[in-house]
């Protein structure tokens, strides 16, 4: 559960989109309708999959039978209610009745909800949660489809939530402290910027006072009859949407719906559910705020407007016009950051929703020290060469094909989108009238417009968005900032707006990526793995390549390298050149820099990385079939012939510079980092960057460092997943990666030794001014590793994540979660590994740790009840039953065994795993993981207060 919090603008975001009808009556006689004298503005028809009904008391459902994951269903109430709906005594209630909803209601008394889930094999937080923003309110259950009763019990919860939350007061007082430590996690410099800007932003308006989070004076203290008003009020059928999408019959679930949530009534006075205003016709206002512990300085551009329709065609012509601006502006403002004399490490341009009733136009940039004001005057100076001079003709085209690329990739794989994802939709179409057509209605919508989309069109588009007329300008940095004024912001923005300009020169779009192919190696032997029932390859340059073809989804591939060796081969002196991520791959491949190998790949879905890891040199990446050749073209590249750009390398330097000098003023940053010299004995390659460390990184050095790790590919395996066919693979496999050089060279990895730490350790760390502490009780030390070792550790943490959600969280009330896990680790040498950590108020720190410790130990001294092992045996098997239908989890699985050398059908078998999980099997595991003198437990406490 979690109160969402406002998102300012996506930069490229849209679903399908339409408004939730009901379907019509038979009609007593044929009934003519004509239509709309313009095309473009008819309504565009629903996703003829979706069932879209009414209820007679007013409440909407959605019914879409999908399969993706099998034997689940997503199951959402939609409530048209958020905080902007809050009275002045009721600040923060709206997310506080979402809280309570998990706390009894008339069917599901008490935790029994949490805990009914948990029984069927889900868990709390990833299959049953909700969300509270300005404007509504989501509840999100899934739930297995297999067993009928379970599938008619999910539903009976959303009837619950919908009309029968009971509101105990026992079970009030104690979610109260839930509540206020989710208010305490959100807590910081951040937090305290907005405080001082969203009034700024939201000024004249609601809004500017209703944070969904509250205020935690009315949280500590309201009353029952409080919470039941505001649901009362607004929980109403004609405010509510039930959303059930998932493997199942949808004319019974249809019925179903119909029959549990029919007897909801409205209240005979009902109160006016209005869309609240934001005002943006002020004169442009500016922002300015600071804070010693914010790490970054950021200015942005919001320009305010009344939020625009989604309805029709025409509608949908917009967002694609709009999404093309965006992409083509935000290419160039990628290109500028990429110059060392930038004055901002990123910048973005992006317009969408702000709050129900409004969208904003936005323009922001995280700006270098001491670089704030001429950030500022490149955002403006960006616009404006739009309005003046236009894009150009190759900016449009590469837009267009990127845009198109992305709508094709999405209408192939609509059958195979998560559940969640299309509730998440479908909950767009029922709050704000989203148009939903499906993917491939938009992929047509798309195809058919862009050939009219024209440059003149575009050039003259930001004009349309705002004006100085509620216009804000925010700034906010760290304390020792030199920040303007806000009259010396409106003034740097008014010389902007009349600074000399010139046109933007489009360079380097038609290069080719690689303008000669390599002479193919072959693939010299091919064997069948029946365990992963994949064909496996052995290349002439003494490679290895597995493939694992798929039916997961449509349009994914995934590609997977390794190679025994990474940093832990190098010098500590060459490892300097390396332990900084992002130099390589920031300065391009072959004769492309990454400006240029941008534009090039521009159409084409393809990502490639390939850099070390301690044990391993790695090169992994996705696409989809149609790109899978530029996929291992661009990997070829990566590995074979990386680029030295000086230039690239100095604003590289630049950037970095920017993280370290701050990276410290976080409280948060300030513990982990302690904590972990403490935990790693101040190892050398464990320590934080520093300048120092930064200034030691030679261009040259780091080239040659990484080339040698990439001059011997022959200890090689690759693997690929997905939608593969193995005739187009092999020869492309032969051609890019039979290639590369080989000499049969074996290679390995070597121990850096890291001597973790022996407790009993404990060190407290004072940073920060929030009332906030941070508790991680950890133990590293040397074990023997087994196969059942590890399936025990897995277990222990299941166990251990419903025992503190029962005790720290909803008994206490002292935490909002708690962080668990449990492993052992194979190399560089066996280890056990334990972690718990959590957030809470720093008075309660002693009780909530000794409370976890103490549940720790009784359960290495007494075991664990039958009930909790069930809930994990279910857990597990539900999970292994997603998972084994997941792209990802099979890479996972070939590189383990292929790394380890494991069986893997003994490995992946999920009834050993089941068949561990008992009480003797978990006080044996809590026992091993819980020493005391191995334990380092760090407590981040805030400073005194002056």
């Amino acid at each position: 559960m979690n109160a969402r919090w406002l998102v300012l603008v996506s930069l490229f975001a849209c679903g399908s989109h339409v408004p939730a009808t009901a379907p019509p009556p038979p009609p007593v006689a044929p009934v003519a309708v004509a239509a709309p004298a313009d095309p473009m503005q008819a309504i565009t028809p629903i996703d003829p999959q979706i069932v879209v009904g009414h209820l007679a008391n007013g409440l909407t459902y959605y019914v879409m039978k999908h399969r993706k994951p099998e034997t689940r269903a997503s199951l959402w109430l939609a409530v048209n209610a958020g905080s902007v709906l809050e009275d002045d005594d009721q600040r923060g209630l709206a997310h506080f009745v979402e809280h309570m909803a998990f706390n009894g209601t008339k069917r599901f008394p008490k935790q029994d909800i949490v805990n009914y889930i948990e029984k069927v094999g889900m868990e709390f937080g990833a299959d049953v949660n909700a969300g509270t923003s300005f404007d509504d309110t989501t509840y999100q259950l899934t739930v297995p489809t297999d067993q009928r009763d379970v599938l008619m019990k999910g539903l009976d919860i959303l009837r619950d939530w919908a009309g029968d939350i009971s509101f105990d007061a026992g079970e009030l007082d104690k979610e109260r402290g839930v509540v206020l430590e989710e208010w305490r996690l959100g807590r910081g410099a951040f937090a305290r910027i907005e405080d001082q800007q969203w009034p700024v932003l939201f000024a004249g308006s609601k809004y500017a006072e209703r944070l969904p989070i509250g205020l935690p004076e009315t949280l500590k203290t309201a009353k029952r009859d409080l919470l039941v008003r505001f649901y009362k009020d607004w929980y109403r059928p004609d405010n509510m949407a039930v959303i059930a999408v998932g493997d199942f019959d949808p004319a019974e679930m249809e019925k179903e719906i119909q029959k549990r949530f029919g007897d909801l009534t409205n209240p005979a006075k009902e109160r006016s559910r209005t869309t609240v205003a934001v005002p943006h016709d002020q004169p442009t206002a500016a922002t300015v705020a600071t804070d010693p512990e914010m790490p970054i300085t950021s200015v942005a551009i919001y320009d305010k407007l009344d939020h625009r329709p989604e309805l029709t065609k025409a509608d949908y012509r917009r967002f694609v016009v709009e999404s093309l601006y965006h992409a083509m502006l935000n290419a160039r403002f990628g290109e500028l950051a990429l110059d060392p004399d930038a004055p901002f490490m990123f910048a973005g341009s992006g317009v969408g929703g702000l709050v129900r009733g409004a969208d904003m136009f936005q323009r922001q940039a995280q700006a270098k020290e001491g670089k704030v004001k001429e950030a500022l005057t490149a955002l403006v100076k960006e616009i404006l060469r739009v309005e003046k001079f236009g894009f150009v003709k190759s900016e449009l085209d590469r837009a267009q094909r990127s845009v198109i690329a992305e709508y094709e990739k999405e209408a192939k794989e609509w059958d195979k989108t998560p559940d969640p994802d299309l509730c998440d939709e479908i909950t767009r179409n029922f709050y704000e009238k989203e148009q939903m057509g499906g993917r491939a209605l938009e992929l047509a919508y798309a195809n058919e417009m862009m050939p009219g989309i024209t440059l003149d069109e575009l050039n003259h588009l930001a004009k349309t968005w705002g004006s100085d007329r509620g216009r804000v300008i925010a700034m906010a940095g760290p304390a020792s900032s030199a920040l303007p004024t806000q009259a010396e912001i409106k003034a740097i923005y008014a010389a902007a707006s009349t600074a000399p300009l010139e046109p933007w020169k489009d360079d380097g779009a038609d290069l080719e990526l690689l303008p000669h192919v390599p002479k193919p190696g072959t693939v010299t032997a091919e064997t069948h793995d029946a365990a992963l029932d994949a064909t496996v390859w052995t290349l002439s340059n003494g490679a290895k390549v597995i493939v694992k073809p798929t039916t997961f989804q449509n349009d994914e591939i995934l590609f997977d390298g390794w190679k025994p060796g990474g940093t832990s081969t190098l010098s500590d002196t060459d490892y300097a050149q390396v332990r900084w991520s992002g130099l390589i791959s920031g300065m391009g491949v072959g004769e492309l820099s990454q400006t240029a190998l941008e534009k090039v790949l521009s159409g084409h879905v393809v990502n490639v990385a390939a850099g070390y890891s301690e044990l391993a040199d790695t090169v992994n990446g996705s696409t989809r079939p149609a790109d899978l050749e530029t996929m291992l073209q661009l990997a070829y590249l990566r590995m074979t012939a990386p680029r030295k750009d000086a230039r690239a390398f100095a604003a590289w330097q630049r950037d970095q510079l920017e993280f370290v000098r701050h990276r410290a003023l976080e409280p948060d940053t300030q513990f982990w980092e302690q904590l972990a010299a403490i935990q790693t004995g101040n190892h050398f390659r464990h320590r934080p960057q520093t300048e120092a460390m930064l200034a030691l990184v030679d261009p040259d050095k780091a080239l040659e460092v990484y080339k040698s790790q990439f001059a011997d590919s022959s200890g090689f395996t690759f693997s690929f997943v997905g939608n593969l066919d193995l005739k187009v693979l092999k020869p492309l496999v032969e051609t890019y990666l039979a290639s590369l050089p080989g000499s049969a060279k074996k290679t390995s990895w070597r121990d850096i030794h890291v001597h973790w730490a022996r407790g009993p350790i404990t060190k407290i760390v004072v940073a920060g001014t929030e009332p906030k502490s941070h508790v991680a009780i950890t133990e590293t030390a040397a074990d023997t590793w087994s196969l059942d070792g590890e399936r025990d550790a897995a277990i222990l943490s299941k166990v251990l994540e419903i025992r503190f959600r029962e005790v720290l969280r909803e008994d206490m009330g002292g935490v909002y979660g708690v962080g668990v896990g449990a492993a052992i680790e194979r190399q560089p040498k066996p280890r056990r590994e334990f972690e718990i950590s959590f957030t809470c108020d720093p008075d309660n720190v002693d009780k909530l740790e000794a409370a976890a410790l103490g549940e720790i130990a009784k359960i290495s001294k007494d075991g664990i009840g039958e009930d909790y092992l069930a809930k994990v045996k279910e857990q597990i098997r539900r999970e292994h039953e997603v998972n084994v239908k997941e792209n990802p989890w099979w890479v996972g699985e070939i590189h383990d065994a292929y790394w380890y050398g494991d069986d893997f059908t003994t490995a992946s078998d999920v009834n050993a795993v089941l068949a561990r999980a008992t009480s003797d099997h978990v006080k044996a595991s809590a026992k091993r993981f819980f020493d005391p003198k191995h334990l380092v437990i760090g407590v981040m406490k805030p400073k005194p207060a002056k």
